[in-house]
């Protein structure tokens, strides 16, 4: 009986064992499954971003985020990714997944001031920033989280002395805290300081963009002698300002609301996202467009309606070649008004190449022809694609029609005739060339690309070659050494016969530049006179690796290695 009882404990504890067994396999299988499409999709998604496929990237994320499976890479990967493809609110609510000491880190923590600061909890704000449990060896960084604090009172109504608090910082971004105080004035309504601020940025051609929001200012007060002066005024000091183009051609035919709805003073959302803009552009300008973008998505979270603000967007998109998102971007800018119109097709014909570009061209010039205003800057941008093209002939024309259509003499000028005479050189046209590189020097005598390249075109003729040194010396000076520049000198020096201060010149121009195969060719050339000819052979075949080398300069080159250099001329074919 005890033997019986025996073998039935034992058999049902062997179930039970059994069972257990089974159903650990089964969870390690699952595991293994998990694991597996984890990794897979991990490492999809990390490539998706390499490529600067913020969509793709998406897409991979998400499918480990519904695995469940977190770590500080992925975190920081998967979050960005939310934010470059707006979607703040999920990027928000991932966030506080993490535990607190991960939601004190940057970004998640700027992530979550915007969010709250959009959703106005105003309380929580200081606490995101006030004490960041990281370092922060980006000095933008810095500058950023000290700017936050600002906002941060400004919601909560801590206005006491906010200008004394940015003016008492230690801002190494001089033109951040100007943009600031001006943002918060507005906002507070404050017409002293307004006025003092506009009156400093007037005098900042960089900060053109920023008189914007005083003349918004003076739209909802209706003071429209005081837009159109704004507008004369930035007109005058950069005729390039897209924005400004377009409010004159508005204010032409009284029509605003398009731009009014684009900035309210009054809406604080609307200065925070400003100061997002501002460091998607310094982030840009430093080449990091991928962190560009993720404040300009953070920015436009907070102020959808400033469309222009996607010119920033179209620029990354066109550098991280997602030309696809890029397209979508400019059919909305393109129907903000004429100028918008203008730079959208204008950058489909240089950067997007579905587009029939003989029908692009047409469809800017027909524009050109029904639309008089700033249409000299328009031929001019139109003649530069064409030349970068090797169209001389129709540059040349659209040069030309350039300089007639201009109706006050600017410094700038010289840019115009030193272009077409460019196109006119290229184009075989030396006497006309000739005479427009002397009229642009004539306008601005000290530009040193024009002095190098007329300078270096008469080398190339054997002509004027000590008039040619002499501005060569002083494009030298003006340019502070460029390579190109030097190569041009040291070039002339060899035309004149001084081999030893060629060499010395060519030698510094040749490791200033190593991608450029005319130096190379210049450089193995005194080497060779000078009696150096393994030197000189080594720099030629240096020089025909190089992947920018044109084929007849290559061509030309060889038969130096082959023959050297006295004989290569003789072995032309």
């Amino acid at each position: 009986m005890n033997k019986k009882i025996f073998y039935i404990v034992f058999f049902l504890l062997f179930i039970a064992n059994y069972s257990h067994l089974n159903a650990n396999i089964l969870e390690n299988k699952k595991r293994l499954v998990k694991n597996s499409n984890y990794f897979s999709n991990y490492l999809s998604g990390s490539v998706s971003l390499q490529k600067n496929d913020s969509r793709k990237a998406y897409n991979f994320f998400e499918n480990i985020e519904n695995l469940g499976i977190y770590h500080s890479e992925f975190n920081l990967k998967y979050v960005e990714t939310l934010v470059n493809n707006g979607k703040i609110e999920e990027a928000y609510l991932f966030i506080k997944k993490l535990d607190k000491s991960n939601q004190s880190l940057y970004p998640f923590n700027l992530i979550l001031f915007v969010h709250d600061f959009k959703k106005e909890r105003y309380s929580k704000l200081q606490s995101y920033i006030s004490s960041p449990k990281q370092s922060y060896s980006d000095p933008l960084l810095l500058e950023l989280y000290q700017n936050l604090g600002l906002w941060a009172d400004l919601s909560n109504k801590n206005t006491k002395d906010l200008n004394g608090k940015i003016n008492s910082s230690n801002s190494s971004f001089k033109n951040i805290s100007l943009t600031q105080k001006i943002l918060i004035n507005l906002y507070l309504d404050n017409q002293k300081n307004i006025d003092l601020n506009f009156s400093e940025i007037s005098k900042k051609k960089e900060l053109g963009r920023y008189n914007y929001f005083y003349l918004s200012y003076y739209l909802e007060k209706n003071n429209k002698d005081k837009i159109n002066d704004i507008i004369k005024q930035n007109l005058e000091i950069s005729s390039e300002n897209l924005l400004f183009k377009q409010l004159f051609l508005d204010s032409r035919e009284n029509k605003f609301y398009k731009i009014d709805n684009f900035y309210k003073r009054k809406n604080i959302n609307h200065g925070l996202a400003e100061l997002l803009y501002l460091f998607a552009n310094f982030y840009q300008n430093y080449e990091q467009v991928q962190i560009s973008n993720f404040y300009l998505n953070l920015s436009e979270y907070l102020n959808p309606n400033f469309l222009s603000n996607k010119i920033l967007k179209v620029e990354n998109l066109i550098i991280l070649n997602n030309l696809e998102e890029s397209e979508k971007e400019i059919k909305i800018i393109e129907k903000l008004g004429k100028e918008f119109n203008w730079y959208a097709n204008l950058t489909r014909l240089r950067f997007l190449p579905n587009n029939n570009t003989d029908k692009q061209i047409n469809l800017l010039e027909n524009f050109l022809k029904n639309n008089e205003f700033f249409a000299s800057e328009k031929y001019f941008e139109l003649a530069n694609f064409l030349r970068a093209n090797k169209n001389y002939s129709k540059s040349i024309e659209l040069y030309e029609k350039s300089i007639a259509l201009k109706k006050d003499k600017r410094d700038d000028d010289w840019i115009y005739y030193y272009n077409l005479a460019i196109s006119q050189e290229r184009a075989g046209a030396w006497e006309n060339a000739e005479k427009n590189f002397l009229q642009a020097l004539k306008i601005s005598p000290k530009q040193p690309e024009v002095l190098n390249y007329l300078a270096y075109s008469w080398l190339e003729k054997k002509i004027n070659l000590d008039k040619a040194k002499e501005m060569l010396v002083e494009a030298v000076n003006l340019s502070k050494g460029r390579g190109y520049i030097l190569d041009s000198l040291g070039w002339a020096y060899f035309l004149l016969k001084d081999f030893d201060k060629a060499e010395e010149i060519l030698q510094t121009a040749y490791e200033k530049e190593p991608s450029e195969a005319v130096i190379y060719d210049h450089y193995g050339d005194v080497l060779w006179t000078n009696g150096k000819q393994i030197q000189a052979r080594y720099v030629w075949q240096n020089a025909i690796k190089l992947k920018n080398i044109e084929q007849d300069l290559k061509e030309t080159i060889n038969k130096k290695i082959i023959f050297g250099l006295d004989d290569a001329d003789k072995n032309k074919s």
